[in-house]
């Protein structure tokens, strides 16, 4: 298990899937927007969600299907493989290029709180699901006045018409999102 320095801290980058062959390859899935792009980081931090990161290393990769599969120096077998199915995959963000003024990475809204329509708090960015056309916030309730359920909210992010700011130094996102979409 390692320590990091919070700005330094691993961001999800992927998942594994499960065990593949009999010399403990396992499925990989990149959140990448090049999926293979997550090959070219090294180490790989993996987790369970909300555990300790522990390093691992890349051995072999190669794409299977719409998927990767990869050998882990960490597994040999099925089995070892299979102990790691659903773990999340990290990148330190010291590994991670800079990006431009206008650029963000998207793992860096989590945590961030969610203003709406009328100055309404709706919570806090709990996670991003980047699976489909736009990339989705998912913001907690925790935070959210108790005017409504306590169901979580999902929100796209559209840079212009539905994300209107992003501070990350304040930590929040401006939304044009009311309480009861």
């Amino acid at each position: 298990m390692a320590a990091f320095k919070a700005d330094d801290a691993p961001r999800p980058m992927g998942r594994l899937g499960s065990a593949y062959g009999l010399k403990g390859w396992i499925k990989v899935q990149s959140f990448a927007s090049q999926p293979e792009d997550l090959f070219d980081y090294s180490p790989w931090y993996i987790r369970r969600r909300g555990g300790e990161w522990r390093e691992v290393r890349v051995e072999e990769f190669r794409p299977h299907n719409q998927v990767y599969v990869a050998k882990l120096d960490a597994a040999s077998t099925p089995e070892e493989a299979k102990s790691f199915a659903g773990m999340e995959i990290g990148i330190r963000r010291s590994s991670l290029p800079p990006l431009s003024d206008d650029e963000i990475y998207l793992q860096d809204l989590i945590g961030c709180e969610v203003i709406g329509i009328g100055e309404v708090k709706l919570g806090k960015v709990s996670r991003i699901w980047d699976q489909g056309a736009s990339p989705i916030m998912e913001v907690s309730p925790s935070d959210r006045p108790a005017l409504g359920s306590k169901n979580n909210i999902l929100i796209p992010y559209v840079a212009g018409p539905i994300v209107t700011a992003v501070d990350l130094s304040a930590r929040t996102i401006r939304v044009e999102w009311g309480e009861d979409y």
